[in-house]
């Protein structure tokens, strides 16, 4: 014990008082600094802490029965495990402190009780080099507190969390790891539930848990960045990251990896924030927002997702999913399905997915702008089954396997200044659509048809490039109410503007008087019902 505090050590005295109407006798064993002279207390056995000062832990110490270990009774409380430990019988706690201020606990471990450490109330103090391992319930619980730091403390092997913020506020976990926490029913490494708000965790290990990682549930404000969430395998639902009912939180900078579900998973949580992310590896999805809003998944690297990348399911609303990159996904790289609606996905570059690049599916007024979508197996961007009044704009989609853009039973979507090139079968394909608009597209050197419309009513094109394409600049198949205006095609393969068995289409060149912006856009409205700026 070189170099600590001097130690004085105290005979702890015992108090045991016959209760009349008892057939039994009870007894306490409490440590006091009897003359509060400062000298730390050396204890030898277990016992209560009843008076402020510091207490450096003698030896390891065994409990039995279910009552704590060290009970922390008193205020300004610093005990020194020293490195030694507290041990259990699989029952009681290993250090208790409950409604009380500024108690910290370092250097010691505690093995083998139901819970390691327990603070309850606690306002201010810390949990410094502690480790928590292999108890019957969780490694380290804090109810109800607030302004509490744990710091180079581990939870590792306990049967259910590693550590539990339960209706807990202002805390800061740093610097820890949570390991291989949680038995059959599962068990997280970090648990935040019941209204813990406001906490930060940050350069943190959670990983080869059995459940989730870190998981928030009904925890709001919280901020999470800079950790290492990895290899939570243990359940099929087990996620690196998890916001359940969890609204406003920070997830930033952390790396999220082969987990066996998802990596991070917002599900009916509100104003989250997702930045700056590394997504690797994860078993399902990389990044799943269902039945969520006004989220923001902002700049983060998604990459070998086993299902999806990114994806907005279930009535997730006015989200923005910007500057994201998405790559090697098994399925699609960005997914919209079930209801998605008013989302923003903006500035991303999707690349290399099994499937397709960003998918619009039974998904409404959603926005797709300004990214770059290319090398994906199947189609660049598709809009399908009731992708209705999307708006797909300044887009740059080349050598994807299939179609570059595919519209598909969509009414009402807007195609703007998209440029598509190099794709594997047309530039843009349109087919079972009405009301479609595609207005200033560039497709050209596409496999087949720049611009393909089929089966299609109700539509315009307008403006568009369509050169050295395999097939047609332009071919309509069996449109109706279609018009066709100020195109300019070159050096395509059948033909610069085909038309097949179709009935009431308008084609208009530069040259036709009917050119002129106004006379158009009157044209366009009269025949497709559509309200067109030229």
């Amino acid at each position: 014990m070189s170099g600590r505090a001097r130690t004085r050590r105290v005979a702890t005295w015992v108090v045991v008082a016959a209760v009349v109407f008892s057939a039994g006798t009870v007894g306490a064993t409490t440590a006091e600094t009897p003359d509060g002279s400062g000298d730390a207390v050396e204890l030898s056995e277990c016992t209560s802490v009843s008076s402020a000062g510091t207490y450096v832990i003698g030896g390891d110490l065994r409990a039995n029965g279910s009552e704590p270990c060290l009970r922390v009774t008193a205020d300004d409380v610093r005990i020194v495990g020293d490195g030694h430990a507290l041990s259990g019988d699989g029952d009681g706690v290993g250090v208790v402190a409950d409604g009380v201020t500024n108690v910290t606990v370092e250097n010691l471990t505690v093995t083998g009780f139901e819970a390691g450490v327990r603070f309850r109330g606690v306002d201010g103090g810390s949990l410094r080099g502690v480790a928590a391992v292999a108890n019957a319930d969780d490694g380290v619980q804090l109810r109800s507190t607030t302004g509490v730091l744990v710091v180079s403390t581990r939870a590792d092997g306990n049967v259910d969390d590693g550590i539990v913020l339960d209706d807990a506020d202002d805390n800061r976990i740093e610097s820890s790891a949570f390991r291989r926490n949680g038995g059959d029913n599962g068990g997280d490494g970090v648990l935040l539930r019941n209204g813990s708000d406001d906490n930060v965790i940050r350069l943190s290990v959670a990983d080869e848990n059995v459940d989730d990682g870190i998981d928030l549930d009904n925890a709001s404000g919280n901020l999470l960045e800079s950790n290492l969430v990895r290899e939570n395998v243990g359940l099929e639902n087990a996620d690196g990251i998890e916001l359940r009912d969890a609204d406003d939180n920070v997830i930033r900078r952390n790396t999220v990896r082969n987990n066996l579900d998802d990596g991070i998973d917002l599900a009916r949580s509100d104003g989250n924030t997702v930045s700056r992310n590394t997504v690797t590896g994860n078993r399902n999805d990389g990044i799943p927002v269902g039945v969520a809003e006004n989220n923001r998944i902002v700049g983060n690297v998604v990459r070998d997702s086993g299902s999806d990348g990114i994806l907005l399911r279930g009535e997730a609303s006015n989200n923005l999913v910007r500057s994201n990159t998405v790559t090697d996904s098994a399925r699609d790289g960005i997914l919209l399905r079930l209801g998605a609606r008013g989302n923003r996905i903006v500035g991303n570059t999707v690349t290399d997915s099994v499937r397709d690049g960003i998918v619009l599916r039974n998904a409404t007024a959603n926005v797709v702008r300004g990214s770059v979508v290319r090398d994906n197996a199947d189609d660049g961007i598709e809009i399908d089954y009731g992708g209705d009044r999307n708006l797909v704009q300044r887009n740059d989609v080349f050598d994807n396997g299939a179609e570059g853009i595919r519209l598909h039973r969509s009414t009402g979507t807007r195609l703007l200044d998209n440029r598509v090139w190099r794709n594997g079968a047309d530039g843009i394909n349109v087919t079972d659509a009405r009301g479609a608009v595609l207005v200033r597209n560039v497709a050209n050197g596409n496999a087949d048809n720049g611009v393909e419309l089929t089966r299609v009513t109700a539509s315009a094109v307008v403006e568009s490039t369509t050169r050295e394409n395999g097939a047609n600049g332009i071919r309509l198949d069996h449109v109706r109410r279609v018009v066709v205006a100020l195109t300019d095609g070159d050096d395509n393969g059948d033909g610069d503007v085909t038309v097949v068995e179709s009935a009431n289409v308008w084609t208009i060149d530069r040259s036709d008087p009917r050119s002129e912006p106004a006379v158009l856009e009157a044209l366009i409205r009269r025949v497709t019902g559509l309200d067109v700026s030229v």
